[in-house]
């Protein structure tokens, strides 16, 4: 046996003694309820949490923080944004120990300023139902963390399911069609793919890249077509698409570059010589 299969044989041991010979095995919150534990919970910079637990009791712990627990700032004056968590994070100690985890999670408060390093952090609860239900889907049907966290926006702060977007549609598809029925409302009929930039400090920044819709059209004949968007004012705001349509039932496939679109209420047209043949609104 060479020395990487020792190493790593030794280290999934190690693991599972950890995870599998802990006696006490429980929630944070039975945790907290049965007075097995004490903790504070500080902001390590972002949406990060140095989370420090002392084990009170001479067995060992296996503790649960289950998705959709929610970390509220306790800061004061200063009214940062509550972190949800969207996976299981299991924390292990041995008796008495105490130890400091590293707990990541996504803004559930975008109005909210960006938490400092040091600020300080309820120990946590479980969010409101809807939030549970999302960061419990979220946890079974993994995206990436761009998708993750528009899908807790739509929710937690009614940003747009459109906003829900990923490099695989047809994941991104199944996210906006579960976030739409938590919200009850009807699926999207576009989507506007938005990057978010969460700074070190917790800063939101968040702007648009594309816009993408597939609307139906009906012409009694063939003619050529010119699919566009306007703003509030009626200025047209985008590349003008010419195209010719048979005279049947089709879907049109829109897809425009909307970077640098400030944010506001826009209009995607799709119009002949004649009359407007679509015409609906949409917000960024």
């Amino acid at each position: 046996m060479n020395v990487k299969s020792i190493i790593f044989g030794t280290t999934a041991t190690l693991f599972l003694f950890n995870n599998v010979s802990a006696k006490t095995k429980v929630s944070l919150k039975q945790a907290f309820e049965k007075k097995l534990i004490s903790a504070k919970s500080i902001c390590a910079g972002g949406l990060e949490l140095n989370y420090s637990i002392t084990n009170l009791i001479k067995d060992s712990l296996c503790i649960t923080i289950p998705a959709g627990w929610r970390f509220n700032s306790d800061a004061g004056k200063n009214d940062y944004q509550d972190i949800l968590i969207t996976h299981d994070e299991i924390l292990v100690l041995r008796s008495k120990e105490v130890k400091t985890f590293d707990i990541k999670g996504f803004c559930c408060e975008a109005t909210k300023g960006g938490p400092q390093k040091g600020a300080k952090y309820t120990l946590g609860k479980m969010a409101d139902n809807s939030l549970v239900a999302l960061a419990q889907y979220l946890k079974d049907h993994p995206v990436d963390q761009n998708t993750q966290q528009y899908s807790v926006w739509a929710i937690s702060d009614n940003k747009e399911t459109a906003n829900i977007t990923s490099s695989n549609d047809s994941i991104a598809t199944l996210v906006r069609s579960f976030v739409a029925n938590v919200k009850g409302e009807p699926q999207p009929w576009y989507t506007l793919l938005k990057k978010s930039n969460v700074s070190q400090t917790g800063a939101i920044y968040d702007f648009p890249i594309r816009f993408k819709a597939d609307i139906t059209y009906s012409v009694a004949k063939t003619c050529y077509s010119y699919c566009y968007i306007i703003d509030e004012k009626g200025n047209t705001v985008s590349e003008i698409f010419g195209k010719w349509l048979q005279p049947e039932n089709y879907d049109y496939k829109a897809d425009f570059n909307v970077r640098g679109f400030k944010k506001g209420d826009y209009t995607l047209v799709l119009k002949n010589d004649k009359s407007a043949l679509f015409e609906k609104s949409f917000s960024i």
